[in-house]
């Protein structure tokens, strides 16, 4: 009787292990609880938690280069240019550190009002780093100084979500549906155009601008003499942006739904339901494959051409935004910052 359980230990144990790892071994793993997207440069990876602090770590030991401490949960996109890193809190405060040693710079702090709190993250181009906040405006800071070069002032319905920079102009998705295109150095409105609802951070690959809306619909437009290329309405809400590689385009739905499109003309190549909830974290392609989290947890590897699972990392509860280097799948699991080899 004892061996039989022995042998049905063993048999659980390795049933047990081998769905653990079915996905890929897990190279290195770091205790924080991650709020921020993940960021690479160099041999470095960047990262905000909950506590307000932001880690620099070696991307293939994951031991800690340096830290700082901040003021509230940082949060969304961490931007790095030249000899700096720049990222928000959720308070509002925009910070800028010497990428060296994490030596402040410069912060900039709004004013103590509900119309001065900051969306999403930072981004940067014609060292300027562009924010939007509460108050319907999108703002230009120098990313010398921290100080306001310009500012654009959007609907009056606000500004929820950053913008995307590309050769010298800023596009900017509105909460009304509005599409701004702006002079990246004057914070003049060149152009633009509309979807049916809000707009989710645009993308820019080879001259064109994809962004996708809540109200489900996916545009391509040439930037230059701005042309429409094709519009598609997948006909549930789209609540990522648009990530583009390989040929396709794959957005997350409310729906709990990933899609991939055509990058070509917008027609529809594969539709997963992940079934564990709204898909908020943007998708990410890689080598073939896209990395897609729903809201409820796990991580799931499809195959980028059918949209075929070929795994799923079974996660602790909700799962931060995935990023993807040299063959190394990067997510934060719950108090764990996991880096699992492909």
């Amino acid at each position: 009787m004892r061996s039989k359980r022995l042998a049905i230990g063993i048999l659980f144990l390795f049933l047990f292990t081998a769905q653990a790892f079915a996905f890929g071994e897990t190279k290195w793993e770091f205790k924080a609880f991650v709020a921020s997207n993940i960021t690479f440069h160099e041999d470095k990876i960047l990262f905000g938690d909950q506590l307000g602090m932001l880690y620099v770590l070696n991307k293939d030991s994951g031991e800690v280069i340096w830290t700082h401490h901040d003021q509230g949960p940082i949060i969304k996109t961490i931007a790095v240019v030249d000899d700096k890193v720049l990222y928000i809190t959720s308070t509002g405060h925009v910070t800028c550190l010497n990428l060296e040693d994490g030596a402040l710079i410069w912060d900039y702090t709004p004013a103590e009002s509900a119309d001065e709190i900051i969306h999403d993250g930072v981004v940067v181009g014609e060292g300027l780093a562009f924010v939007v906040k509460n108050d319907s405006k999108l703002y230009a800071l120098d990313i010398s100084t921290g100080k306001t070069v310009w500012t654009f002032q959007g609907n009056e319905q606000g500004l929820q979500t950053a913008p995307a920079y590309s050769e010298g102009l800023v596009f900017l998705g509105e909460y009304n549906g509005i599409f701004d295109i702006i002079d990246a150095k004057t914070g003049e409105r060149l152009n633009g155009g509309g979807a049916g609802g809000a707009i989710n951070t645009p993308v820019v690959k080879d001259g064109v601008v994809c962004y996708s809306s809540w109200a489900g619909s996916v545009n391509a437009v040439q930037i230059k003499s701005v042309i429409p290329l094709w519009n598609v309405n997948i006909k549930e809400p789209i609540t990522t942006s648009p990530v583009i590689a390989e040929g396709i385009i794959v957005v997350g739905t409310g729906r709990g739904f990933v899609t991939a499109l055509s990058e070509k003309d917008g027609s529809s190549i594969w539709r997963l339901d992940c079934k564990n909830g709204v898909v908020t974290s943007k998708p990410i392609i890689a080598n073939g494959k896209v990395y897609a989290v729903p809201e409820g947890g796990n991580v799931y590897e499809i195959e980028a051409t059918s949209g075929k699972v070929l795994n799923t990392f079974e996660t602790k509860g909700p799962v931060s935004s995935p990023a993807y280097s040299d063959g190394v799948l990067y997510f934060g699991n719950m108090d764990t910052l996991m880096a699992v080899k492909e």
